[in-house]
Order: structure tokens, then sequence, then C-alpha cells
């Protein structure tokens, strides 16, 4: 909005920022093509501002940054140079308009030099600069050179500077000299920019659950491979018991047999004593 005998330095401090964190080759530097976008209408500014570097015994370059007078091009040009993105600020034409005085025997006699306030070309120039930029917003919007949100940001963004201008308007009205300062830092705030804020620290907070989240999933997985180490255990226990209990059985079985043949054996030792000692007592008898 206003000049500054730093900006070229900036640019250049910048650029080299740029250059180093883009950079593919460590022998190698590749500047951007710079810019310094000027949003008030300016006379006096060169198309180039240089910045002399001196390299020492390796000789001197004049390092050229570009001056873009924006409220010099029109919204078509803008859309044309793919710049949509400030298409908001054309309400700034207005602002020329309001720092004007209103018609005074000295004002016209001046008015050759210094145009005097009106108010009907005022609200002309309004109509026609909203009606531009809500079409230019549309039509890039339509063409993809927007998303919906940034469509939606800038609509909001150009009703934010009609309202700031239009304040003043209705003061000058009234016979106020208007002298329009240029936004404090911060003023700017566009009411999506505290849902943005809203939607980050959501975002971080499902961040949070989520480490939370994978810290309880790694804590289930472990749990998971101890109950499938016991589970493996038991498996083999169970098969060990199984293993048991079919030797058992076959034992037992074996142990019956045994019996079986014990009472055959019995039954058999029974009889041949019973025929022995029948057998003793004829003899005695006789």
């Amino acid at each position: 909005m206003t000049k500054s005998q730093m900006i070229v330095l900036r640019v250049f401090e910048y650029g080299f920022l740029h250059a180093m964190a883009s950079r593919d080759d460590p022998y190698t530097l590749r500047f951007p093509e710079a810019a310094v976008i000027y949003l008030n209408r300016k006379n006096d500014i060169r198309k180039e501002k240089p910045l002399h570097i001196s390299f020492g015994s390796q000789g001197s370059f004049d390092y050229q940054v570009k001056n873009f007078v924006y409220l010099k091009h029109t919204v078509n040009e803008l859309d044309q140079m793919g710049m949509s993105i400030l298409i908001p600020f054309q309400a700034l034409r207005l602002r020329r308009l309001l720092e004007r005085q209103y018609p005074t025997p000295t004002a016209k006699r001046l008015a050759a030099v210094s145009p005097a306030f009106s108010p009907e070309e005022f609200s002309r120039l309004q109509d026609e600069i909203r009606h531009d930029i809500i079409e230019s917003i549309d039509n890039n919007f339509r063409a993809g050179n927007l998303t919906e949100d940034d469509a939606g940001q800038l609509l909001d963004l150009t009703s934010l500077l009609y309202e700031h201008i239009q304040n003043h308007f209705y003061d000058k009205q009234e016979g106020d000299v208007i002298d329009l300062k240029p936004f404090f830092p911060g003023t700017i705030e566009l009411p999506n920019d505290k849902y943005r804020l809203q939607i980050a620290e959501l975002k971080n907070e499902i961040s949070r659950y989520a480490d939370e989240n994978a810290r309880f999933a790694d804590e289930n997985a472990r749990f998971a491979d101890e109950n499938a180490r016991f589970a493996d255990e038991n498996a083999r226990f169970a098969d060990e018991i199984i293993r048991y209990a079919t030797e058992n059985a076959k034992f037992a079985d074996e142990n019956a047999r045994f019996a079986d043949e014990n009472a055959r054996f019995a039954d058999e030792n029974a009889q041949l004593k019973a025929r022995i000692a029948e057998l003793e007592s004829k003899q005695n008898f006789h």
C-alpha cells in the first residue's frame, strides 16, 4: 500500500531463502522472478527497481525487481495474467474518489487539477466494480482456476473491503474529510478464518487421538500375540493331555485284559485244586 526503501532488499532476501530451500544442486542457486505488487495507484513508481550487489574482485551485479501497480490494470487483464486471487482489491479504486473534496469555489477553480468528489460517480463506479469482481470470481471458479473455498474467501474479502469503504462513504456524505488509512495487521479477518482455526484445532485433536489409537492398537497387538502364544501353549498341553488319556485308556484296556486273564487263571487254579483235593480224598479212602 505504501512505498518502502527496503522492499528491494527484502525481496532479494525472500528470493535467496526460496533458492536455498528449492535447490537441487549444492553449487547452484536459482532465484525466482520476483515482483512487488503495489495495491495503491502510484504515478512515481518505475517499472523496475535495482539492487546493486558487489562481489568484490569478481565484479558487481544489478538485481532487478519488477514493480506491478495493481490499480493500473483492469479485471480482464488481471484474469489473463492469472491474478484472480487479487480481484477483490479492485475495490481500492474507490479510494481516490473518496479522497477528493466536495465542490467549493476554490475547488471549482482547481477542478482541472484536482477533480471534486461526486457521490454519483462514486455510486456508479461502485456498482461497476462490484459487478466486475463478482463476475470475475464466478468465471474463474467455473473455469477451474479457483476452488469453491477460494471463491468463497474472495467474496468474503470483497464484502469486507466494500463495507470498509462504504463506511467512509457515509462519513464523506456528512462532510468529513476522508483520509483512508491502510488496514491494520489482523484487521482483515474473514468469516472462514475462525472456522479454519477451529478446523486446524480439530485436526490436531484428531491427530492426537489417532496417535493414542495407534498406541492402543500396538498394545492390543501385543496382547493378541500373548494370547496367541498362550493359546498355542494350551493347545500343546491339550494335545499332551489327549495323548496321556489315550495312553491311559490303552493301559486300562491292557489291565482289564490282564484282569480277565487272571480271573480265568484263578478259576482254572480253583478247579485244579478241587480236582486234586478230590483225588487225594479218594486215595486216602483206599
